[in-house]
């Protein structure tokens, strides 16, 4: 029998491993992308495991499904001050916003004073 940090750690692993495998499957079959990705969700909350960074952007806040930007997802650059990326869900609608302006202009600002 496993201790709790034992399976929390593999179910860590199973959700790493099914969330890459529904990205990648998901530009041929999209049905099958989404119940591997329902299944790494139920498992992620059973364990109550965060998702690493990089697998994060993938899951649309609204639906709480797989969005894959190009396959089921529209992805938009604001062009405001701080800008936005904007990554529409398909299914639902929901607009999933990032800022990337604020570190870009910062490391922009620290290159044109060090020259």
């Amino acid at each position: 029998m496993k201790s709790r940090r034992g399976a929390k750690e593999d179910a860590a692993e199973l959700v790493k491993f099914l969330t890459e495998s529904a990205v990648s499957l998901s530009h041929t079959n999209l049905p099958l992308a989404r119940e591997q990705a329902a299944l790494a969700r139920r498992v992620r909350l059973r364990f109550n495991v965060r998702p690493d960074s990089s697998l994060k952007g993938f899951t649309c806040r609204g639906c709480k499904g797989l969005i894959v930007p190009g396959v089921n997802a529209r992805v938009r650059l604001g062009h405001g001050k701080p800008t936005v990326l904007r990554i529409t869900c398909a299914d639902c609608g929901h607009v999933n916003r990032k800022i990337i302006g604020e570190t870009y202009i910062a490391s922009e600002g620290a290159r044109k004073s060090t020259s």
